[in-house]
């Protein structure tokens, strides 16, 4: 289990992710919301809730630098549906996870993979080892890209019931942060 100071850590640059996604779109909203919210029209007219999904399946998947909060704006500050819009992106995060844990389990086989990955499988199987499927919820909520959990779950063979239970817990997190953009763009 983590040391107090490892968790209020933890703890800490969990909110500390929140306040800037929260202060990055306020910023936005107060400095550039014509800008924004013709970019964001733009965006949804061209690409719609199929291209957030899109987005979202690789930068949950593939870690592609364009997070899924951008997706997150663009359908705030376009005034898309927003329950669309949410339910795109939080399908396209939880199929990503499928997909990362999918191919690491196959790359898993690999001699040299199984060698470079040995050290974060070795603490996320002692940690599943210790803490059963608890540690699935506390790597959801913890600031460790979803992506780098579900490869780890894969490169492990871990259950696919675990990796049910990231998903299930990755929606809550989407929601949240799905909140304080709107929240932040309400405010700017």
């Amino acid at each position: 289990m983590l040391s107090r100071p490892e968790l209020r850590a933890l703890l800490l640059r969990f909110i500390a992710a929140f306040a800037v996604v929260l202060l990055t779109v306020t910023t936005i909203a107060y400095f550039a919301r014509p800008a924004a919210e013709a970019t964001a029209r733009g965006f949804v007219d061209r690409f719609g809730v199929l291209g957030m999904a899109l987005g979202t399946l690789l930068a949950d998947g593939l870690s592609f630098p364009v997070p899924p909060q951008f997706y997150m704006l663009m359908a705030i500050a376009s005034g898309a549906n927003v329950a669309s819009a949410f339910a795109a992106i939080a399908l396209g995060s939880v199929a990503a996870g499928a997909v990362g844990y999918f191919l690491s389990e196959r790359v898993s086989h690999w001699g040299w993979m199984s060698r470079k990955t040995a050290a974060p499988r070795q603490v996320l199987a002692s940690s599943f080892a210790r803490h059963g499927y608890r540690a699935a919820l506390v790597l959801s909520v913890l600031p460790v890209p979803y992506s780098m959990v579900c490869y780890l779950a894969g490169l492990n063979r871990l259950p696919r019931r675990f990796l049910g239970l990231l998903m299930l817990c990755r929606v809550p997190k989407l929601l949240a942060f799905f909140y304080l953009v709107h929240l932040g763009w309400s405010i700017g």
